[in-house]
Protein backbone atom coordinates (compact mmCIF):
# COMPACT_ATOMS: atom_id res chain seq x y z
CA UNK A 1 0.00 0.00 0.00
CA UNK A 2 2.72 2.62 0.84
CA UNK A 3 4.60 1.77 -2.32
CA UNK A 4 1.53 2.33 -4.21
CA UNK A 5 0.67 5.49 -2.37
CA UNK A 6 4.86 6.59 -2.97
CA UNK A 7 3.90 5.48 -7.04
CA UNK A 8 1.07 7.84 -7.55
CA UNK A 9 2.94 10.49 -5.98
CA UNK A 10 5.79 10.18 -8.00
CA UNK A 11 3.48 10.17 -10.98
CA UNK A 12 1.01 13.28 -9.72
CA UNK A 13 4.47 15.09 -9.32
CA UNK A 14 5.48 14.32 -13.38
CA UNK A 15 2.27 15.01 -14.69
CA UNK A 16 2.08 18.29 -13.10
CA UNK A 17 5.54 19.16 -14.11
CA UNK A 18 4.96 17.81 -17.79
CA UNK A 19 1.47 20.03 -17.80
CA UNK A 20 3.41 23.39 -16.32
CA UNK A 21 6.12 22.87 -19.35
CA UNK A 22 3.34 22.53 -22.10
CA UNK A 23 1.58 25.58 -20.64
CA UNK A 24 4.64 27.84 -20.75
CA UNK A 25 5.78 26.46 -23.83
CA UNK A 26 1.83 27.32 -24.90
CA UNK A 27 2.05 30.60 -23.69
CA UNK A 28 5.73 31.59 -25.16
CA UNK A 29 4.30 30.90 -28.69
CA UNK A 30 1.19 32.88 -27.92
CA UNK A 31 3.17 35.54 -26.93
CA UNK A 32 3.24 38.22 -29.94
CA UNK A 33 6.05 39.88 -27.61
CA UNK A 34 8.78 36.30 -27.25
CA UNK A 35 12.03 36.55 -28.50
CA UNK A 36 12.97 38.23 -31.55
CA UNK A 37 9.91 40.86 -30.87
CA UNK A 38 11.21 42.72 -27.53
CA UNK A 39 14.99 41.96 -28.64
CA UNK A 40 14.86 43.74 -32.12
CA UNK A 41 12.80 46.47 -30.59
CA UNK A 42 14.61 47.25 -26.98
CA UNK A 43 18.42 46.82 -28.86
CA UNK A 44 16.60 48.82 -31.69
CA UNK A 45 15.56 51.34 -28.92
CA UNK A 46 19.36 51.31 -27.38
CA UNK A 47 21.43 52.15 -30.23
CA UNK A 48 19.02 54.75 -31.85
CA UNK A 49 18.94 56.58 -28.43
CA UNK A 50 23.01 55.94 -28.11
CA UNK A 51 23.72 57.33 -31.40
CA UNK A 52 20.91 60.41 -31.50
CA UNK A 53 22.04 61.09 -28.16
CA UNK A 54 25.85 62.39 -29.95
CA UNK A 55 24.13 64.32 -32.75
CA UNK A 56 22.82 66.09 -29.92
CA UNK A 57 26.15 66.48 -27.52
CA UNK A 58 27.90 67.01 -30.97
CA UNK A 59 25.51 69.93 -31.51
CA UNK A 60 24.98 71.35 -27.77
CA UNK A 61 29.33 71.41 -27.79
CA UNK A 62 29.18 73.44 -30.98
CA UNK A 63 26.31 75.66 -29.32
CA UNK A 64 28.66 76.26 -26.22
CA UNK A 65 31.73 77.07 -28.20
CA UNK A 66 30.86 79.17 -30.58
CA UNK A 67 26.99 80.01 -29.79
CA UNK A 68 24.46 82.01 -32.32
CA UNK A 69 24.09 85.40 -30.91
CA UNK A 70 21.22 85.43 -28.12
CA UNK A 71 21.74 82.02 -27.81
CA UNK A 72 24.10 82.08 -24.75
CA UNK A 73 22.19 80.52 -21.60
CA UNK A 74 24.32 80.72 -18.27
CA UNK A 75 21.44 78.74 -16.69
CA UNK A 76 21.52 75.87 -18.51
CA UNK A 77 24.26 73.32 -18.17
CA UNK A 78 24.38 70.20 -19.58
CA UNK A 79 25.65 67.59 -17.22
CA UNK A 80 26.53 64.89 -19.55
CA UNK A 81 29.47 67.27 -20.01
CA UNK A 82 30.33 67.66 -16.08
CA UNK A 83 33.18 65.54 -15.87
CA UNK A 84 34.38 65.68 -20.05
CA UNK A 85 37.04 68.10 -21.29
CA UNK A 86 36.95 70.20 -24.61
CA UNK A 87 39.10 71.17 -26.91
CA UNK A 88 37.52 74.22 -29.60
CA UNK A 89 39.75 74.67 -32.66
CA UNK A 90 38.35 77.01 -35.63
CA UNK A 91 39.50 79.08 -38.42
CA UNK A 92 39.67 83.02 -37.60
CA UNK A 93 36.19 83.44 -39.09
CA UNK A 94 34.58 80.48 -37.93
CA UNK A 95 33.62 79.18 -41.35
CA UNK A 96 35.27 75.75 -40.50
CA UNK A 97 36.70 74.19 -37.07
CA UNK A 98 36.50 71.17 -34.87
CA UNK A 99 35.28 70.22 -31.31
CA UNK A 100 36.47 67.46 -29.69
CA UNK A 101 34.71 66.14 -26.38
CA UNK A 102 37.19 63.96 -24.22
CA UNK A 103 35.75 61.64 -21.69
CA UNK A 104 38.97 60.18 -21.10
CA UNK A 105 39.18 56.65 -19.13
CA UNK A 106 35.53 56.57 -17.30
CA UNK A 107 33.49 59.77 -16.41
CA UNK A 108 30.22 59.06 -14.79
CA UNK A 109 27.63 61.82 -15.03
CA UNK A 110 24.78 62.79 -12.24
CA UNK A 111 22.57 60.05 -14.08
CA UNK A 112 25.26 56.73 -13.75
CA UNK A 113 26.05 56.93 -17.28
CA UNK A 114 29.91 56.00 -17.79
CA UNK A 115 31.06 57.46 -21.06
CA UNK A 116 34.68 56.78 -22.13
CA UNK A 117 36.63 58.51 -25.40
CA UNK A 118 36.16 60.90 -27.64
CA UNK A 119 33.31 62.07 -30.05
CA UNK A 120 35.17 64.76 -32.20
CA UNK A 121 32.73 67.34 -34.09
CA UNK A 122 33.88 68.96 -37.05
CA UNK A 123 32.28 71.35 -39.33
CA UNK A 124 33.00 73.06 -42.60
CA UNK A 125 31.58 75.32 -45.59
CA UNK A 126 29.97 78.30 -42.85
CA UNK A 127 29.14 78.87 -39.33
CA UNK A 128 27.50 75.73 -38.41
CA UNK A 129 24.28 76.60 -38.00
CA UNK A 130 24.05 78.67 -41.29
CA UNK A 131 22.69 76.89 -44.36
CA UNK A 132 24.92 75.16 -46.42
CA UNK A 133 27.46 74.38 -43.91
CA UNK A 134 28.15 70.67 -43.24
CA UNK A 135 29.13 68.84 -39.54
CA UNK A 136 30.53 65.69 -38.92
CA UNK A 137 30.60 63.33 -35.97
CA UNK A 138 33.14 60.70 -35.56
CA UNK A 139 34.44 58.64 -32.54
CA UNK A 140 37.44 57.51 -31.20
CA UNK A 141 37.40 54.78 -28.37
CA UNK A 142 33.91 56.29 -27.33
CA UNK A 143 31.56 53.91 -25.48
CA UNK A 144 28.24 54.85 -22.74
CA UNK A 145 27.72 52.38 -20.26
CA UNK A 146 30.26 49.72 -22.08
CA UNK A 147 28.22 49.78 -25.25
CA UNK A 148 31.17 50.72 -27.69
CA UNK A 149 30.81 52.36 -31.37
CA UNK A 150 33.03 51.93 -33.89
CA UNK A 151 35.81 54.58 -34.71
CA UNK A 152 34.87 53.91 -37.89
CA UNK A 153 31.13 55.38 -37.20
CA UNK A 154 29.98 58.71 -38.88
CA UNK A 155 27.16 61.22 -39.00
CA UNK A 156 27.44 63.38 -41.64
CA UNK A 157 24.52 66.41 -40.92
CA UNK A 158 24.15 68.78 -43.37
CA UNK A 159 22.64 72.01 -42.66
CA UNK A 160 19.17 73.18 -44.88
CA UNK A 161 17.74 75.62 -43.04
CA UNK A 162 15.74 78.23 -44.81
CA UNK A 163 15.07 80.18 -41.18
CA UNK A 164 16.60 81.12 -38.55
CA UNK A 165 13.89 78.47 -36.36
CA UNK A 166 13.87 75.87 -36.66
CA UNK A 167 17.26 75.06 -37.88
CA UNK A 168 17.44 71.97 -39.90
CA UNK A 169 19.31 69.38 -40.58
CA UNK A 170 19.54 66.08 -43.12
CA UNK A 171 21.39 63.58 -41.08
CA UNK A 172 23.02 60.54 -43.17
CA UNK A 173 24.14 57.93 -40.60
CA UNK A 174 26.35 54.86 -40.21
CA UNK A 175 27.16 53.09 -37.16
CA UNK A 176 28.63 49.58 -35.86
CA UNK A 177 27.95 49.39 -32.23
CA UNK A 178 29.44 46.43 -29.95
CA UNK A 179 28.16 45.17 -26.39
CA UNK A 180 30.74 43.94 -23.75
CA UNK A 181 29.98 40.36 -24.89
CA UNK A 182 31.05 41.16 -28.15
CA UNK A 183 27.67 41.19 -29.87
CA UNK A 184 27.39 43.65 -32.80
CA UNK A 185 24.86 45.31 -34.59
CA UNK A 186 24.86 47.41 -37.14
CA UNK A 187 22.51 50.79 -38.15
CA UNK A 188 22.36 53.15 -41.05
CA UNK A 189 19.54 55.96 -40.41
CA UNK A 190 18.72 58.60 -42.80
CA UNK A 191 16.39 61.10 -41.22
CA UNK A 192 15.96 65.14 -41.29
CA UNK A 193 16.53 67.12 -37.46
CA UNK A 194 14.68 70.09 -36.62
CA UNK A 195 15.96 72.52 -33.93
CA UNK A 196 12.71 74.45 -32.33
CA UNK A 197 14.63 77.01 -30.03
CA UNK A 198 12.76 79.12 -26.91
CA UNK A 199 13.33 81.90 -25.47
CA UNK A 200 15.87 79.54 -23.04
CA UNK A 201 17.88 76.63 -24.19
CA UNK A 202 16.24 74.21 -21.72
CA UNK A 203 12.83 74.49 -23.10
CA UNK A 204 13.97 73.92 -26.73
CA UNK A 205 12.57 71.33 -28.84
CA UNK A 206 14.00 68.64 -31.40
CA UNK A 207 11.66 67.39 -34.00
CA UNK A 208 12.99 64.42 -36.11
CA UNK A 209 11.05 63.01 -39.15
CA UNK A 210 12.05 60.44 -41.98
CA UNK A 211 14.11 61.75 -44.73
CA UNK A 212 11.94 62.40 -47.92
CA UNK A 213 12.62 60.16 -50.43
CA UNK A 214 14.16 58.03 -47.88
CA UNK A 215 13.39 54.32 -47.81
CA UNK A 216 13.31 53.83 -44.44
CA UNK A 217 14.73 55.90 -41.30
CA UNK A 218 16.86 53.60 -39.93
CA UNK A 219 18.04 50.20 -41.17
CA UNK A 220 20.54 47.09 -40.09
CA UNK A 221 21.05 43.90 -38.00
CA UNK A 222 20.68 43.47 -34.59
CA UNK A 223 22.46 42.39 -31.88
CA UNK A 224 21.14 38.83 -32.27
CA UNK A 225 21.68 38.62 -35.82
CA UNK A 226 18.22 39.88 -37.42
CA UNK A 227 17.62 42.57 -40.00
CA UNK A 228 14.99 45.20 -39.54
CA UNK A 229 14.50 49.04 -41.46
CA UNK A 230 12.47 51.70 -39.06
CA UNK A 231 9.93 54.20 -40.95
CA UNK A 232 8.84 57.04 -38.84
CA UNK A 233 5.18 57.54 -39.43
CA UNK A 234 4.77 60.27 -36.94
CA UNK A 235 7.58 62.85 -36.48
CA UNK A 236 9.49 62.28 -32.97
CA UNK A 237 9.41 65.11 -30.43
CA UNK A 238 12.47 65.49 -28.13
CA UNK A 239 12.18 67.99 -25.03
CA UNK A 240 15.65 69.45 -24.02
CA UNK A 241 13.79 69.38 -20.59
CA UNK A 242 13.33 66.04 -20.48
CA UNK A 243 16.63 65.00 -21.69
CA UNK A 244 18.25 66.84 -18.93
CA UNK A 245 15.90 64.89 -16.76
CA UNK A 246 16.31 61.61 -17.90
CA UNK A 247 19.31 58.93 -17.74
CA UNK A 248 17.94 58.09 -21.48
CA UNK A 249 17.64 59.97 -24.66
CA UNK A 250 14.44 59.50 -26.24
CA UNK A 251 11.41 60.75 -27.71
CA UNK A 252 8.59 62.08 -25.60
CA UNK A 253 5.77 61.72 -28.19
CA UNK A 254 6.04 60.23 -32.05
CA UNK A 255 5.43 56.70 -33.80
CA UNK A 256 8.14 54.82 -35.58
CA UNK A 257 7.12 51.32 -36.90
CA UNK A 258 9.80 48.39 -37.03
CA UNK A 259 9.82 45.82 -39.33
CA UNK A 260 12.16 42.77 -38.92
CA UNK A 261 12.86 39.07 -39.90
CA UNK A 262 11.29 40.56 -43.63
CA UNK A 263 7.55 40.92 -42.46
CA UNK A 264 6.98 41.10 -38.61
CA UNK A 265 5.89 44.27 -37.52
CA UNK A 266 6.04 46.09 -34.33
CA UNK A 267 4.39 49.91 -33.66
CA UNK A 268 6.38 51.70 -30.95
CA UNK A 269 4.42 54.69 -29.65
CA UNK A 270 6.44 57.08 -27.73
CA UNK A 271 3.11 58.64 -26.04
CA UNK A 272 1.93 62.72 -25.52
CA UNK A 273 4.85 64.63 -24.35
CA UNK A 274 4.82 63.21 -20.57
CA UNK A 275 8.70 63.20 -19.58
CA UNK A 276 9.49 59.62 -18.71
CA UNK A 277 11.68 56.69 -19.87
CA UNK A 278 8.32 54.41 -20.91
CA UNK A 279 7.23 53.59 -24.30
CA UNK A 280 4.77 51.09 -25.90
CA UNK A 281 4.61 48.80 -28.50
CA UNK A 282 1.83 46.73 -30.52
CA UNK A 283 2.63 43.61 -32.26
CA UNK A 284 -0.74 41.00 -33.48
CA UNK A 285 -3.26 43.57 -31.53
CA UNK A 286 -1.38 43.40 -28.24
CA UNK A 287 0.21 46.46 -26.64
CA UNK A 288 3.05 46.49 -23.77
CA UNK A 289 4.65 49.48 -22.16
CA UNK A 290 8.64 49.23 -22.01
CA UNK A 291 10.81 51.37 -19.88
CA UNK A 292 14.06 52.20 -21.91
CA UNK A 293 17.69 51.86 -21.11
CA UNK A 294 21.02 52.87 -22.01
CA UNK A 295 22.39 49.57 -21.67
CA UNK A 296 22.28 45.75 -22.52
CA UNK A 297 20.04 44.79 -19.71
CA UNK A 298 16.66 45.15 -21.92
CA UNK A 299 17.82 42.96 -24.96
Amino acid sequence: MENKLKFRAVTMTLVVAFAVIILASCNKADDPFSGEALQTVNNDATSESQANETEDMGTNALSQADAPSGRVDASFVDERFKCATFKFDSAANRISGKVTIDFGTGCTDPKGNVRKGKIIVTWSGGRWYKAGSTIIITYSGYSINDVAFSDNDIRTIVNISSTASPLTWKVEASHKITWPDASVATRVAHHTRQWIRSATIVDDKFIVSQTAGAANAASGTNRHGVGYSVQITTPLEYSRSCVVSNKVFRPVKGVRVVTYDTNKVVTIDFGDGSCDKSFTITANGHTRTISAKNDSSAD
